[in-house]
C-alpha cells in the first residue's frame, strides 16, 4: 500500500508542476506556434527561390548549348552546300539536299527551343522577384514575432527552468509504465489534467459524481483508480473543512 501511495503522491506532484508549466505556455499564447509556422513558411519560400534560381541557370546553360549546336549545324549545312556543287548525278544531289533540309530543320527546332527558354526565363525572373518580396516580408514578420516571444520567455525563463528541473527529479520517482499512462491521458484530455482529486464528491477532471465506496477506496490508496467517465487517475479525496 505504501508503494501505491508513493506512486500516487509522485503523480500528484508531477501534475502540479505540469499545471504550472501549462500556465506559462498559456501565457505565451499562440506565439510559439506562430513562430514555428513562420519559420516553416520562410524555409519553403527560400527553397522555391533557390529552385527557381537553379532552373534559371539551367535555362541559360541550355541556350548556350543550343547556340553552339546551331553553329555546328550551320557549318554542316555550308559543307553540304559546297558538296552539292560537285555532285555527279541527281541521286547524290537529292541525298545532299535531303541532309541540308534535315539540318536546317534541326536549326529551326533549336531556335524555337531557345525562344521558349527565353520566355520561361522571363517568367521565372518575375517569380523570383515575387519570392524575394515574400521572403523579405516573412523575415520581418518572423523577426517581430521572435522578438515578442523572446520577451515573454525572458519574463518566465527562470521559473520555467526551475520547474523543469523539479519535473526531472519527480519523474525519477514515477513508475515508467505509469508515466506513459499519465502522458497519454494528458495528451488526450483538453485541460491536460491526467491526475485529479475528488472535490465535493465529484471527479476533479470531469465533475461527475464519485460513489462513496469508491471515495473510500481512493482514500486508502491501495490501488490506482481511474474515473469511470473520463479515464483520469484519481489520486486523493479532498474534504472541505466544514465537512471534516
Amino acid at each position: 500500500m505504501e508503494t501505491i501511495k508513493k506512486k500516487l503522491n509522485a503523480l500528484l506532484d508531477l501534475q502540479a508542476i505540469d499545471c504550472q508549466l501549462d500556465d506559462i505556455a498559456r501565457m505565451r499564447g499562440a506565439l510559439p506556434e506562430e513562430v514555428k509556422d513562420l519559420e516553416n513558411e520562410l524555409t519553403a519560400l527560400q527553397t522555391r527561390s533557390y529552385n527557381t534560381q537553379e532552373e534559371l541557370a539551367n535555362l541559360e546553360q541550355e541556350i548556350v548549348t543550343r547556340r553552339v549546336s546551331i553553329k555546328s549545324l550551320e557549318a554542316l549545312v555550308k559543307k553540304y552546300e559546297e558538296q552539292q556543287m560537285s555532285v555527279r548525278n541527281n541521286r547524290e544531289y537529292d541525298a545532299i539536299t535531303k541532309e541540308i533540309d534535315l539540318q536546317k530543320l534541326e536549326i529551326q527546332l533549336a531556335e524555337k527551343r531557345i525562344k521558349s527558354a527565353y520566355e520561361r526565363i522571363e517568367k521565372q525572373k518575375i517569380e523570383l522577384e515575387q519570392y524575394q518580396v515574400f521572403i523579405e516580408k516573412s523575415q520581418q514578420v518572423l523577426a517581430d514575432k521572435q522578438e515578442a516571444l523572446q520577451a515573454l520567455i525572458g519574463e518566465s525563463e527562470g521559473e520555467e527552468q526551475k520547474l523543469n528541473e523539479q519535473r526531472r527529479k519527480v519523474t525519477q520517482h514515477v513508475d515508467k509504465q505509469l508515466l506513459k499512462v499519465y502522458e497519454r491521458i494528458r495528451k488526450n484530455v483538453r485541460n491536460k489534467l491526467a491526475v485529479v482529486v475528488v472535490k465535493r464528491e465529484a471527479c476533479g477532471g470531469c465533475f461527475n459524481k464519485v460513489p462513496p465506496q469508491k471515495q473510500a477506496d481512493i482514500k486508502e490508496k491501495r490501488s490506482i483508480i481511474v474515473c469511470e467517465y473520463c479515464g483520469r487517475i484519481i489520486a486523493d479525496v479532498i474534504v472541505p473543512p466544514e465537512e471534516d
